[in-house]
């Protein structure tokens, strides 16, 4: 019985026990059978419970009935970075105490958990992913939404891509409707560099955006694909299809989606060697974004890089940026920039002995260690010619190895 529900939670909530809710109306067992649904009760105790409780039973149901639906749209609000609309329902949500109930508590502490990830609140995340490894008998759809939740822990905050990928295998598609999780998938395929994979799941993921009509969404699984062709030897370079996206987002006014974009036309200059054009389009990304965050970082530490590449801009001004942006990666906690902030710094000051030294035994490692494949294996060719410069064949070799091992092939030939 629904009434009984209410006013269980409500009694629990001011601390009652159920003989001092039932005094004068009715007896503690008769309370508890109340609660339980377990005996016919007359319209009228319920209002005198009700009463004592101080709360309005007929609005209650209502809400009850109502937070479902609530639920199930800033699930979708989330999926789809509807932002108006997610911090809206949020809000409409902290007004119903209702949400504690048993009912929807699981519910809510995972989609709590989602939107922490989305507003990078890093603290809050890890708080509630703490709680919810003690929760036991999880449904079949709760269990796929938490390793959901923590494949994408792991890929935006943790960045340990492999251990996501472990994750995100584990989600029932049986029991949890959301193909989202695809495009969770292909980005960490990209991150460990299967290009194979990562263009399979990216184009699972956008036929579910394209047809749930989410422009944000359908952009950067695009980005994605484009980002998986474009490292082909054989493709050329994209402009015109980074353009054509860039401008989607301003038609659609989609800040973020377009902060991205330019990011990553930033590096697919860099790559090309047009290091104006990466210096111009990581700046306007940076614009785009908030100063503190590691969005932010990451675009900043593609400026210092094409910057210094480019050679025009005196290399004290870089300098402050890499400085700047070291002192704001250790703030953040973000390990992986304060490592590439160190090395600019060791560059910009032309410190070739710290430089190699920091790369070999704590950048290298950490990339490794998180499975960064592509910077790894760049680095991996930058030691190995620096050992072969310097005449040190056999640490040349040690890297020459891992380079071997990654290009050898299963076919045998005579």
């Amino acid at each position: 019985m629904l009434e009984g529900k209410i006013i269980k939670f409500y009694r629990e909530l001011k601390n009652m026990t159920q003989k001092e809710l039932g005094d004068g109306i009715c007896s503690g067992t008769h309370v508890s059978k109340i609660e339980r649904g377990l005996t016919e009760v007359s319209d009228e105790t319920i209002q005198f419970l009700a009463d004592r409780l101080q709360i309005d039973i007929q609005n209650e149901m209502n809400l009850y009935r109502n937070v479902e639906l609530l639920l199930r749209k800033w699930e979708e609000a989330i999926i789809m970075k509807l932002d108006v609309k997610t911090e809206t329902i949020k809000k409409q949500l902290e007004q119903i105490p209702l949400l504690q109930i048993p009912d929807f508590y699981r519910t809510h502490t995972l989609l709590l958990t989602r939107y922490y990830i989305l507003t990078e609140q890093r603290k809050k995340t890890e708080t509630l992913l703490q709680e919810m490894e003690k929760w036991t008998e999880l449904s079949h759809r709760e269990q796929s939404m938490l390793v959901h939740i923590k494949g994408i822990y792991g890929l935006q905050m943790k960045h340990d891509y492999y251990e996501a990928i472990d994750l995100l295998k584990q989600v029932d598609p049986t029991y949890y409707n959301n193909p989202e999780y695809y495009y969770h998938m292909a980005v960490a395929y990209h991150s460990t560099n299967s290009r194979v994979l990562s263009y399979y799941y990216a184009s699972k993921a956008l036929s579910f955006f394209e047809k749930s009509h989410c422009y944000a969404r359908v952009i950067e699984t695009e980005m994605l694909m484009l980002i998986q062709i474009e490292q082909e030897p054989t493709s050329g370079p994209q402009n015109e299809k980074y353009i054509e996206l860039i401008e989607m987002c301003e038609n659609f006014g989609l800040e973020k989606q377009k902060a991205l974009l330019l990011h990553n036309f930033g590096y697919h200059s860099i790559l090309h060697g047009h290091f104006e054009d990466a210096c111009q389009y990581y700046k306007e990304s940076m614009q785009l974004k908030d100063p503190s965050t590691s969005n932010y970082l990451g675009s900043l530490e593609g400026y210092v890089n094409a910057a210094t590449l480019l050679g025009k801009e005196p290399a004290t001004n870089i300098l402050k940026l890499a400085e700047k942006g070291l002192k704001t990666a250790r703030e953040n906690r973000s390990t992986t920039f304060v490592h590439f902030f160190q090395m600019h710094i060791y560059r910009l000051k032309k410190q070739d002995d710290e430089y190699y030294h920091y790369l070999e035994t704590e950048l290298y490692p950490h990339l490794k260690k998180l499975g960064y494949v592509l910077p790894a294996e760049h680095y991996e060719i930058i030691l190995f010619d620096f050992y072969n410069k310097n005449g040190d064949a056999g640490r040349a070799n040690e890297y020459a190895k891992y380079i071997a091992d990654k290009n050898r092939r299963t076919n045998q030939f005579v």
